[in-house]
């Protein structure tokens, strides 16, 4: 027997939108590992030769911030639309679950910063 699957089924939207947000989540913490996360540790007293193997994603990190942006991007176009089709059915409830807005947001603050620090570190140091 052949199973058909329904494109507009609400629940594969809503994991995609949840994969894309962890996606972006994920990458975005990735992509701010390499700077930002050692000067954060140190800031808060930890320390050990672990934190300088961080550094070595450096190389990576413009391959790391791309990814991040594609899946962040994907997952805010996910959720917007997604929105916008509930909204012409009942604007009362809303699509996306606790998890996707947050995440998205928070992704994109680290994509923000971790691209700031890169811009803005040569500028500190002289």
């Amino acid at each position: 027997m052949m199973v058909s699957r329904n494109a507009d089924n609400p629940s594969d939207g809503s994991r995609l939108q949840n994969a894309a947000a962890a996606g972006g989540l994920l990458s975005a913490v990735a992509a701010s590992s390499c700077c930002m996360l050692p000067l954060l540790l140190f800031a808060l007293g930890a320390s050990g030769p672990w934190i300088g193997t961080l550094v070595r994603l450096a190389p990576y990190q413009p391959y790391i911030i791309a990814v991040a942006v594609a899946c962040l991007g994907c997952g805010y176009w996910l959720s917007h639309r997604s929105s916008n089709q509930q909204c012409a059915a009942a604007c009362s409830t809303r699509s996306a679950s606790k998890f996707v807005n947050p995440a998205l947001v928070v992704g994109t603050l680290f994509v923000v910063a971790a691209i700031a620090f890169n811009l803005l570190w040569p500028l500190l140091t002289s």
